[in-house]
C-alpha cells in the first residue's frame, strides 16, 4: 500500500493545562510544553507510516514548509518517524505554519494557528507524475487550504481517480472555510469522507447522524463516516450503517485522536474489512493516540491496535 497524505503541515507547540488565558499583558505558567509534528496532513502520514510499516509500502507527505528552522526540524522529525518526504515542499519566501494547541485540564484541546506556506499549496503541487506514484490519496484540512479548497481541491482528486488511486477526505472546522463550497466539490470524487459530526453539519447542513450519513453517501461517496468522540463512531457504505462503541480510555490529550481514526477507517477499508471490524479497529486506534501527548507519538501499528481493540 503505498500512500501520498496532503494538505496541512505544521509545527505544534503543545501547552498544558491551558483552561484560561492571562489578560493582557499578564502571564500563566504552564506544567508541560512539547512543539512536535502538526497538521492534519502531516500527522496521518505518520499514522499510515505505522500501519502499512516500512516493509509492506511507502507513506508519503506533500505540502508547504518555510525554507526555516522549524520547517528543517520537521523535515528531519517526519524522515525519523518513517515518512516519505520527497514530495514536502521548501518555500522560501513564507514561514513554516505553527499551530498553537491548548490543552485544558479535561485533555481537550483548543487551537491558535498561523498558517504560513500552507497557504501557498496548490494543485501543481499535486502533478500527475507524482500522483501516479501512490495507491491511495488523503487530503487533510481542506477548508485551511485557500489554494487547495474547492473546485482547485476537486481538479486535484478527479485527476487521483482517472489516475487509479483511492481518495479519502478528512476536515477541520476553520471557519469562515471549511464551507460546503470549500468541501461538497470534492466529495463526487472522494471514496471515504471522514468529518466529526459538527464537521459534517458545517458541510452538509444540519441534521441527526442518519441524516448526515445519507447526505454523504448521496454525494457519491462510497464511505462516509462520522466521529462522536465518547459516543464511538458511525460508518456508512452502500445499504449498511454500522455503529461502534468507543473504547474508554484516561486520556493525556485528545491532539490527534482524529487523523489516527481516519488513517485506521482508510487502512481498514483498503483491506476489504467489514464496516464493524474497521470501526473497532479505527476506535481503538483513536483511543491510542490519546494516551500519549501530541499529534502523533501515540500512533500505533496494526499489530498494536488489534491488541488494543481486544
Amino acid at each position: 500500500m503505498n500512500v501520498l497524505s496532503a494538505g496541512f503541515v505544521c509545527g505544534d507547540l503543545v501547552l498544558a493545562p491551558v483552561d484560561d488565558l492571562p489578560p493582557i499583558g499578564g502571564n500563566r505558567f504552564v506544567e508541560q510544553a512539547a512543539l512536535t509534528i502538526g497538521g492534519c496532513a502531516a500527522n496521518a502520514a505518520v499514522g499510515f507510516a505505522r500501519l502499512i510499516g516500512p516493509s509492506r509500502g511507502r507513506a508519503a507527505l506533500a505540502g508547504r514548509i518555510g525554507a526555516d528552522p522549524l520547517g528543517h526540524l520537521l523535515q528531519a522529525a517526519l524522515a525519523a518517524a518513517g515518512v516519505d518526504i520527497g514530495p514536502l515542499l521548501e518555500t522560501p519566501h513564507a514561514a513554516t505554519a505553527i499551530n498553537t494547541v491548548l490543552i485544558a485540564s479535561n485533555s481537550e484541546r483548543s487551537f491558535y494557528v498561523y498558517p504560513g506556506a500552507c497557504a501557498h499549496l496548490g494543485p501543481d503541487d499535486l502533478p500527475d507524475s507524482l500522483l501516479r506514484q501512490f495507491d491511495h490519496l488523503h487530503l487533510g484540512a481542506i477548508g485551511a487550504l485557500p489554494g487547495l479548497a474547492g473546485e482547485a481541491a476537486a481538479e486535484v482528486a478527479r485527476r487521483a481517480h482517472s489516475l487509479g488511486l483511492s481518495t479519502s477526505l478528512d476536515i477541520t472546522l476553520n471557519p469562515p472555510r471549511d464551507t460546503a463550497a470549500d468541501v461538497t466539490p470534492l466529495l463526487p470524487h472522494i471514496d471515504l469522507f471522514l468529518p466529526n459530526v459538527n464537521e459534517a453539519r458545517a458541510v452538509l447542513g444540519e441534521g441527526d447522524v442518519a441524516t448526515l450519513l445519507g447526505r454523504g453517501l448521496g454525494r457519491g461517496v462510497r464511505l462516509m463516516g462520522l466521529k462522536l468522540g465518547e459516543a464511538g463512531c458511525w460508518l456508512a457504505a452502500g445499504d449498511q450503517r454500522v455503529h461502534a462503541p468507543a473504547l474508554p480510555v484516561a486520556a493525556v490529550d485528545t491532539v490527534g485522536a482524529g487523523d489516527a481514526w481516519s488513517v485506521a477507517v482508510v487502512y481498514g477499508w483498503r483491506q476489504g474489512w467489514p464496516l464493524a471490524e474497521i470501526g473497532r479497529f479505527a476506535n481503538a486506534a483513536g483511543a491510542l493516540a490519546t494516551l500519549q501527548s501530541g499529534a502523533t507519538e501515540g500512533m500505533a501499528s496494526v499489530d498494536a491496535i488489534h491488541s488494543f481493540a481486544g
